[in-house]
């Protein structure tokens, strides 16, 4: 199978066509589950996609070294391709490569100034002009309503796509109509898309708590396979 054939049969279509076509420009997006639930293998392949549709992706990762993040974008890049039976494995690695910027600092040194200025330092003086953002390990808990909305603004500023991970614990309540755990559920409409991962037996089954503005929240139909750290229709 070709690059440009997995474009058509990823299923990040389903999730797209499942929140009225994509997270949308502008716009933040979050999944969200307990400690090693898989959320970051989410972020990563959901970034995958987006490059092999030629799409440039800087990720910031929060206390997780370059190299630990680049060992999980090699991982899963190495299931996909076996996956999809990938006839020429060094066009996702070029790809790879040259849509790419990966950012990583302590949780103690990261800020949204920072993150600002490595998106402004990217796109003007190295010419990489992101149409997604990656932020895995922002603790929200610690946020105030006046972060999320300095991040949606930096998703308007630059005409691009947020998402993060979001860590819950067995005490978080559930406080609202959307479900949501506090304190999450005071950033909800600062968040257009809430994704929930659910470990069940062998699998983890991803669920809409919100989307966008719609009060009908269709089903998935896509889990994470925890073996192969791969996104995947419901029904396979």
């Amino acid at each position: 199978m070709f690059l440009n054939q997995i474009k058509r049969r990823s299923p990040i279509r389903i999730l797209e066509k499942s929140i009225q076509g994509g997270l949308g420009k502008g716009n933040l997006g979050v999944f969200m589950g307990r400690a090693g639930v898989g959320k970051t293998p989410c972020l990563i392949y959901l970034a995958l996609d987006d490059i092999i549709m030629d799409n440039s992706v800087l990720h910031f990762g929060v206390d997780k070294s370059v190299e630990k993040i680049k060992l999980w974008y090699d991982e899963i890049a190495r299931h996909i391709v076996e996956s999809f039976n990938l006839d020429n494995s060094n066009e996702l690695k070029g790809k790879i490569e040259n849509n790419l910027i990966i950012m990583s600092y302590t949780n103690n040194t990261f800020s949204i100034d920072k993150m600002k200025s490595g998106i402004k330092n990217t796109t003007t003086q190295g010419k990489f002009a992101p149409n997604l953002i990656i932020v895995d390990g922002f603790n929200f808990e610690n946020a105030s309503s006046a972060d999320i909305k300095s991040f949606k603004e930096i998703a308007e500023e630059f005409n691009l796509e947020i998402w993060f991970s979001a860590q819950t614990h067995r005490e978080n309540k559930i406080v609202d109509e959307h479900n949501l755990p506090s304190p999450y559920s005071i950033f909800q409409e600062l968040l257009s898309v809430i994704v929930l991962l659910s470990p069940i037996k062998d699998a983890v089954f991803l669920r809409l708590l919100k989307d966008h503005n719609s009060l009908d929240l269709s089903n998935l139909h896509i889990k994470l396979d925890p073996q192969t750290l791969l996104v995947k229709p419901r029904f396979v």
